[in-house]
């Protein structure tokens, strides 16, 4: 593990809270509307993720197509999770304004990560990486809210309630948000694998 980073480029080991989410649906419910629809509904699911994550203590690190990347201290586990609670609640909003069926979906772990700029020239940019950053992606897809066990340790007991475990690897999944835990279509042997 890089402990001090001899190249000068600015990498630094941190421990974050990583908050993956994306639109579940997207590209079908997008089929029978204009790409100039689909750009204004993106430009205000990205106002929504800004304001909710990062009013939650969260930093957008990027936003790629229907998702968003955004990292919190490993301590705020609870405004993580209550941010993205009221970002699925404004996503299904938003799908009522432009008249499609949507949901949010979204990942939460906490890990070590990589963070730093990355890239050349003017596409230089703040990013994360690191295998913590590949399991967030792992924890699975499709509607609903799911956290990784981390995070469900880092909830404050009376907020472990409405959290339903699944294994393994251990993944939390927010029942009041919906959705299947699918593990990316593995099996529970290849699931603890990729731990």
């Amino acid at each position: 593990m890089i402990t001090q980073d001899k190249s000068g480029s600015g990498l630094k080991p941190r421990k974050r809270l990583i908050a993956l989410v994306d639109l579940a649906g997207f590209a079908k419910a997008f089929q029978a509307h204009s790409d100039l629809e689909m750009a204004a509904f993106l430009q205000e699911y990205y106002a929504a993720c800004e304001g909710r994550l990062v009013e939650a203590g969260g930093t957008v690190i990027k936003y790629m197509g229907d998702s968003c990347m955004a990292v919190f201290p490993p301590d705020a586990a609870q405004r993580c999770a209550e941010a993205v609670i009221d970002l699925g609640a404004a996503v299904e909003v938003l799908g009522e304004k432009f008249g499609v069926v949507i949901s949010l979906g979204a990942n939460l772990h906490i890990a070590e990560v990589v963070e730093g700029d990355f890239g050349v020239g003017a596409n230089r940019k703040p990013d994360i990486v690191g295998r913590g950053v590949n399991q967030t992606f792992m924890l699975g897809g499709g509607p609903g809210i799911r956290a990784s066990e981390p995070v469900y340790r880092s909830l404050a007991s009376d907020q472990r309630t409405p959290w339903r475990k699944h294994k393994p690897p251990a993944i939390y999944v927010l029942e009041s948000a919906g959705g299947v835990y699918r593990g990316l279509g593995k099996g529970p042997a290849a699931n603890a694998q990729r731990w």
